[in-house]
């Protein structure tokens, strides 16, 4: 009876956490502000976009809910980290930049040369992916495990009760029989590494027509920072025999976000 009474437990609990899953807390709104003729807003999706020497960025920041949805599994996302309630939130402030070359020459994109300004002045230089590779390693630790699955039959009984059976074993070569396959098992650093390769904007060079898109990430910034600034300045265009960097400049508003009673019961 009590052995029954575990169980039911066990599965109650299971099917509370897996109906629960990673919940993202979004802390802070970031907005796009106009500052110029030049910049275009769109409300709804909040981007803001600037063209200048035939360079088209378009540049949105990116939220808790954003950031979770780029794994689809949250223990392999490098740019959000979860608590023990299974609370999801970010560890860097990032935004979702594209740059647009409509020039008839090509152009030098370098995102590592981009800061983040508040409205105090002080200054946060974007991390550049190189700081990712370095962090989470160049090759994979990889394990290589062959499985052996024989021909599925009919369970045995013993007074009426089913025998326990593996359905899989490990692959004999003396005993080929079945079906078998090769599994590779990755590391979790790996996998935010191959993420951080696919996500960020790294420094490219854009032909005619060309476009990129990709993660600028920063430093998480202190809950006092009201409104940004954004500045690239690591695009550069041809010059006679030299280039000539254009700077790109967009500003935000941060509002704080309404937390939920559950959320500061957590913190606390």
């Amino acid at each position: 009876m009590f052995g029954r009474l575990v169980s039911i437990c066990i599965i109650a609990l299971s099917c509370l956490f897996i109906g629960c899953g990673v919940r993202p807390q979004v802390d802070f709104y970031v907005t796009p502000i106009a500052t110029n003729e030049e910049q275009r807003i769109d409300v709804d999706a909040g981007l803001t976009t600037t063209e200048k020497a035939g360079v088209r960025v378009t540049v949105s920041a990116v939220d808790t809910v954003d950031l979770l949805n780029v794994t689809s599994d949250a223990d392999v996302n490098p740019y959000i980290y979860v608590s023990d309630w299974g609370v999801a939130r970010p560890r860097y402030t990032v935004f979702d930049v594209s740059v647009k070359n409509n020039r008839e020459s090509e152009i030098q994109v370098n995102p590592a040369g981009a800061v983040l300004m508040d409205e105090t002045g002080e200054q946060y230089d974007a991390i550049p992916y190189a700081v990712f590779k370095e962090r989470y390693g160049a090759y994979p630790a990889l394990e290589r495990e062959i499985i052996y699955y024989p021909t599925p039959t009919r369970l045995p009984y013993h007074r009426r009760r089913p025998l326990r059976r593996r359905w899989y074993h490990h692959y004999d070569r003396y005993r080929p029989r079945g079906q078998y396959y090769v599994r590779r098992l990755y590391s979790a650093f790996y996998l935010k590494g191959i993420i951080t390769k696919g996500t960020m904007l790294r420094t490219t060079k854009l032909y005619p027509g060309g476009k990129r898109q990709g993660l600028v990430v920063f430093p998480i910034l202190p809950p006092e920072a009201g409104r940004l600034r954004l500045i690239i300045p690591g695009i550069v265009v041809p010059r006679g025999n030299k280039g000539r960097k254009v700077r790109f400049q967009f500003d935000f508003e941060r509002i704080p976000a309404v937390k939920d009673e559950n959320d500061d019961k957590e913190d606390a």
